[in-house]
């Protein structure tokens, strides 16, 4: 009987390891960050207070970034283009403790109550999104946080993400067409 629950209660403690989640901490500051202040549209680092609003998306691969439901996002800003200081640690579904995963960052100005990057780029208050990265082992930490282990691990910062992300407005649909426009129309002065 006691070999039994000894197997039982072994399984269930694989079980629920099984089900830990990994966390992050959603900020560009800390040990083992250089140059990772985040730029305003005009090139100067984005300042403490800025009308920005700032989402992680992520993936185990490079390719298929997508967002957090919840949204992971910030629009807490300290001056020299750092985001999410001071904040809690955000619990990412489906990445397990010490993984590695893939990020991107996607951004938009939140004035006039613009609460989405859907929304935003309805608006024309988008930006460009970030470079992918992958989480690369920094500040002693390696991999995402577990609060869970014993001891917990605690949840990292965005280590391995690129300097100089700059916020570059998405062009309106407009813009595109009349640059497409324009350059057909140099193609068919240059054939005659």
């Amino acid at each position: 009987m006691k070999k039994l629950i000894t197997i039982g209660a072994s399984v269930l403690l694989v079980n629920l390891s099984a089900l830990a989640q990994g966390t992050i901490s959603f900020q560009n500051l800390g040990a083992g960050f250089t140059g990772s202040g985040v730029l305003d549209p005009t090139g100067a680092k984005v300042g403490s207070g800025a009308p920005y609003t700032i989402e992680l998306l992520a993936s185990t691969t490079s390719g298929s970034l997508t967002a957090f439901t919840p949204a992971v996002s910030t629009s807490s800003w300290l001056a020299g283009g750092y985001f999410g200081v001071g904040g809690a640690a955000f619990t990412l579904p489906g990445y397990a403790p010490a993984s590695f995963p893939f990020f991107q960052l996607r951004a938009w100005n939140n004035t006039g109550g613009v609460t989405s990057y859907a929304a935003a780029l309805a608006a024309g208050q988008a930006y460009m999104p970030s470079t992918v990265w992958q989480l690369v082992a920094g500040g002693g930490l390696s991999g995402l946080g577990n609060p869970g282990a014993s001891p917990p691990v605690p949840a990292p910062a965005l280590f391995g993400m690129p300097a100089g992300y700059q916020l570059i407005p998405v062009p309106e649909p407009s813009t595109i067409v009349l640059g497409v426009l324009g350059a057909a129309a140099l193609l068919l002065r240059r054939r005659k």
